[in-house]
């Protein structure tokens, strides 16, 4: 596994998270394990879920309790948020709880709603997710499908060749972009822990994908033609200058240092092409914790989505605190896209 010689690309939060995974690799199989905050849907079969359900209430009984009493405690908590298979539906139907104001200024959900590849229910999102992948639709993955819609509304499928993510977790938007934008490749850059857990989930979902894998990349390139493209922090020069045609970041810029975040910055700016587009949901807040938050000062700043280094020549399309992250947790998330003004030299 590759190592990190950078030294502002780990957060206390990622310090954190990093130490709780563990990979053990066995001939041609991998198995990831440890808790983390990663997102690996569930498969759709009901039989494996209960099974796995059962065994875990077996092994933990404690567990059991403590699940049952956070769901009594949230069936009465205030505020009352929603799920997110209700908040979905409550946006993208332009339900008066989600302040469906029409203004140049805001996204117009019912005219998304109707673009072609849009899906407008979660009832949708789960039938389409699960025929595809074999998998449940999660909350993080319903999540991804809204920022699917959003882009949908600005961005045809055929002005996207090649997506970079930055932070993908273990990669459920490339996997869901892969599949409804094909043919579409996708360049993940992330830590090699969490890489660990990207490419045996990316490479099980789809089995006959071209990946290119770190190593390979740092002898021979980027290669013309690929799947997935898996990069390390360590490895961001090896990506050329206007070769993408949409970068994206979700939930990662916020846990980052501020050193890091520019980096990034001048990276979506340097690799994407002009004309292209950079998408980021991020909270408009967050200070990276470990896992002594609450009882030790943390040592770096929050972030503050607002104070991102944001290149003033680039053409804002969304702007907007999410209507749909809104209704379901209490921390606001903002939504920006931009189209890449590139000036002369």
């Amino acid at each position: 596994m590759f190592t990190v010689r950078s030294t502002i690309a780990r957060s206390e939060y990622w310090k954190y998270f990093g130490a709780q995974l563990r990979v053990d690799v066995c001939d041609n199989a991998a198995k990831v394990a440890g808790r983390s905050g990663f997102y690996v849907p569930q498969a759709a079969s009901a039989v494996a879920r209960v099974t796995r359900k059962l065994a875990r209430a077996v092994r933990h009984p404690s567990k059991v309790a403590a699940w049952v009493g956070y769901r009594v405690r949230s069936r009465f908590a205030v505020p009352h948020l929603m799920s997110y298979e209700q908040a979905f539906d409550a946006v993208m139907s332009n339900a008066e709880v989600s302040i469906p104001i029409l203004s140049a200024f805001t996204v117009n959900h019912q005219k998304i709603a109707r673009r072609p590849g849009a899906l407008a229910s979660s009832r949708a999102v789960k039938r389409h997710y699960r025929q595809w992948s074999g998998h449940e639709a999660s909350a993080n993955i319903i999540n991804h499908y809204y920022y699917q819609n959003i882009l949908r509304g600005y961005v045809e499928p055929g002005q996207v060749r090649t997506i970079l993510e930055i932070g993908p977790g273990n990669g459920n938007f490339p996997s869901i972009l892969h599949h409804d934008w094909a043919p579409v490749r996708v360049v993940l850059v992330d830590l090699p822990e969490t890489l660990a857990i990207s490419i045996p989930f990316l490479s099980s979902l789809f089995p006959n994908a071209n990946l290119a894998m770190p190593h390979e990349i740092q002898e021979r390139g980027i290669p013309q033609e690929f799947d997935f493209a898996f990069l390390t922090v360590d490895q961001l020069s090896l990506l050329l200058g206007d070769s993408v045609d949409l970068a994206i970041n979700c939930h990662s810029f916020q846990e980052m240092r501020r050193q890091q975040i520019h980096v990034y910055f001048e990276l979506i700016q340097r690799v994407c092409r002009d004309g292209g587009f950079f998408f980021s949901a991020n909270r408009l807040e967050k200070i990276p914790t470990g896992a002594d938050a609450f009882l030790v000062d943390q040592p770096d700043p929050p972030n503050r989505m607002a104070e991102y280094p944001w290149n003033p020549h680039n053409q804002v399309l969304v702007y907007e605190i999410s209507r749909f992250t809104r209704l379901v947790q209490l921390d606001g998330v903002a939504m920006r896209l931009e189209r890449i003004h590139k000036m002369p030299a």
